[in-house]
């Protein structure tokens, strides 16, 4: 746990609080984390020695594109796969499942063989640091979808209970980068709220008002269109806090198209959250997070720091007038923890209003004395 309290500098009633939120221990925060990064399925033949270490590498392979962000594994770790069992914790075999795609079978067949391999984390980090290659963590953005179809006359758009091998090959790149995504349900509601029109057009308000309700990190909006006998080319815009990005797809393939959005999004942010190979530490970060006036409210954001990849440690300074005041410790740049720490919804950026930030002692990297200013937002 990288929490450092110094009894000395907390206020009675801040110590209170760092005793009482072992009881919070439970209470999650509401970061952007993605589960099974270390993680991954490879089907496997049978159960044999040989089968089951080249399964292994391949597993390890999928798993050091995610942690890195790059789309194919990066040269400096090519020798970490082919030592795979040094940094497994466990693996099991499973049945495949079905495809629903395919068509049924004319005689039964033995069942598919899958290999589950879980990967050691802080092995697999180390490895990562030591060849210099960049680190991306849990944290990533939770992104809405919504995407209009032009294939049929007036176009549509693909829905959360759309089940067509294009949807499935979106959710398979998206996985196999590491990023969650979140497709309308388009009932009611978001039929009202959004039509093909305000997609194709990217409709920027309208698009705001619809996603409000799914309370992403992230919106990529994209546009398919036909271009000629079989070919698709796409229009996207991808809205992430602040920053709007947008680019096109040339021709190809519908769900080869649909899929460059998803390798394209992840592209981008693994570019402003991985911790770039060269990073250097950062000590005595102030942070104010305002609203913070329940035991709960404050178990929730130490929690949430603490859980942030590019932080090293969360020195707790003070309580004041419903805020409380931090000096963090940091690995890469400001720019990769402020990015951070927009993901999850639980902080949002603060007006400057407010008592001044605490003092931190000088660290050996020089760091802005003004705080980064945020507010924490209770949950629905």
């Amino acid at each position: 746990m990288r929490e450092n309290m110094p009894v000395k500098t907390l206020p009675r009633i801040l110590l209170s609080l760092a005793l009482a939120v072992l009881c919070f221990a439970a209470v999650p925060a509401r970061a952007a984390l993605v589960a099974g990064l270390y993680e991954a399925r490879v089907p496997v033949a049978d159960q044999s020695s040989s089968a089951r270490s080249a399964a292994l590498q391949q597993a390890l392979g999928a798993v050091l594109i995610k942690v890195t962000g790059a789309r194919s594994v990066p040269s400096s770790l090519t020798p970490l796969v082919g030592d795979a069992a040094h940094y497994m914790q466990q693996y099991r075999y499973e049945q495949a499942p079905p495809d629903p795609s395919a068509p049924p079978a004319a005689s039964p067949t033995t069942p598919s063989l899958v290999l589950w391999a879980r990967f050691d984390p802080k092995v697999v980090n180390d490895a990562v640091t030591a060849a210099h290659a960049p680190l991306w963590g849990a944290e990533r953005p939770r992104t809405l979808v919504w995407l209009a179809l032009q294939d049929t006359p007036g176009g549509r758009l693909l829905p959360a209970t759309d089940s067509s091998f294009l949807m499935q090959a979106l959710q398979s790149a998206a996985q196999q980068r590491g990023i969650g995504l979140i497709f309308p349900q388009l009932d009611a509601v978001d039929r009202a709220a959004l039509g093909v029109p305000d997609v194709t057009t990217f409709a920027a308000d309208r698009i705001r008002q619809a996603s409000s309700r799914y309370r992403p990190e992230a919106v990529l909006v994209g546009s398919i269109t036909p271009f000629g006998s079989g070919q698709y080319a796409a229009h996207w815009q991808l809205t992430s806090g602040s920053e709007q990005q947008a680019w096109e797809t040339p021709p190809g393939d519908e769900v080869v198209t649909a899929v460059d959005g998803i390798e394209v999004s992840a592209d981008r942010y693994a570019a402003r959250l991985a911790v770039a190979p060269d990073a250097t530490d950062l000590a005595g970060i102030p942070l104010a997070v305002q609203g913070v006036t329940s035991l709960d409210a404050y178990a929730k954001v130490l929690a949430y720091l603490n859980a942030l990849t590019p932080v090293r440690a969360v020195h707790v300074q003070r309580m004041e007038q419903g805020s409380a005041y931090f000096s963090l410790d940091a690995h890469g740049s400001l720019d990769n923890l402020r990015s951070a720490l927009m993901l999850g919804g639980l902080l949002a950026p603060a007006d400057a209003a407010g008592p001044p930030a605490a003092s931190v002692a000088p660290s050996a990297i020089a760091v802005s004395a003004e705080p980064l200013l945020y507010r924490y937002v209770p949950g629905p």
